[in-house]
């Protein structure tokens, strides 16, 4: 009988020392440190070549590629030229900036600036060699108003000049390029049809145009009084 006894107690402190062990093995493995990243691990993304402004669609030769750290890059960037040329920005992008799908847009399939274009108007282009423009003093998000001057009436002393489309927010900027060299300079912009006539009538009219660059605190319509020599006389004093 004592000899059962003992056999007992050996099987018994067996056993506990058994799920001593199994316990401890489970806790070493939750206090384990989890593995760790190499913070050297990088994705390549997409990044803007150059600024692209508003409703600009996306070429080849806007885009170019950079590395960034895993971590730093946000959810929807693009990593395929292809998922980006041709679509057309609904958000400005600054040059070296990654590009994110939801700053690009093509709905339902269709791409181009017609995208983004608001309801009611129409894009244009509008041919100058105003200095302001060629010299470089006027920038995309620039608001103008055209001075224009012509011909009104019949007669002698029929040329008047006049502040004619006011307010007009430059989008793009067209000129030159390395494959289009003798591309003319055009300025871009979103106008209602009825304007977009005025536009072209002012260009086909050969009326000498000029542009003024708007203060950016300023966007409420002006009213300005044509000038012809009649004016000029009276005012300033001119001997005819």
């Amino acid at each position: 009988m004592r000899e059962l006894r003992s056999w007992i107690f050996l099987g018994v402190g067996l056993l506990l020392a058994s799920l001593t062990g199994l316990v401890m093995y489970g806790l070493s493995q939750q206090v384990a440190p989890a593995p760790t990243v190499s913070a050297s691990s990088s994705i390549e993304v997409v990044v803007a070549k150059l600024d692209l402004p508003v409703r600009t669609v996306i070429t080849a030769d806007a885009l170019m590629r950079k590395s960034y750290a895993v971590d730093l890059v946000p959810e929807g960037a693009v990593v395929r030229e292809a998922d980006a040329i041709g679509l057309t920005t609904v958000a400005p992008i600054a040059r070296g900036q990654m590009l994110v799908s939801g700053q690009l847009a093509a709905v339902g399939g269709k791409k181009g600036a017609s995208v983004t274009l608001e309801k009611g108007l129409v894009l244009v282009s509008f041919p100058t060699t105003d200095p302001l423009t060629l010299g470089g003093l006027l920038n995309v998000g620039d608001r103008v108003d055209i001075l224009a001057s012509a011909a009104v009436g019949t007669g002698e002393n029929t040329r008047t000049s006049q502040t004619t489309l006011q307010n007009l927010e430059v989008l793009d900027i067209l000129g030159p390029t390395k494959d289009q060299p003798q591309r003319a300079t055009a300025l871009v912009f979103a106008v209602d049809h009825q304007v977009a006539l005025v536009l072209k009538y002012l260009r086909d009219s050969q009326a000498s145009i000029d542009l003024a660059i708007r203060s950016r605190a300023e966007s409420q319509p002006v009213t300005t009084v044509s000038v012809n020599q009649t004016f000029l006389v009276q005012t300033y004093g001119f001997r005819r």
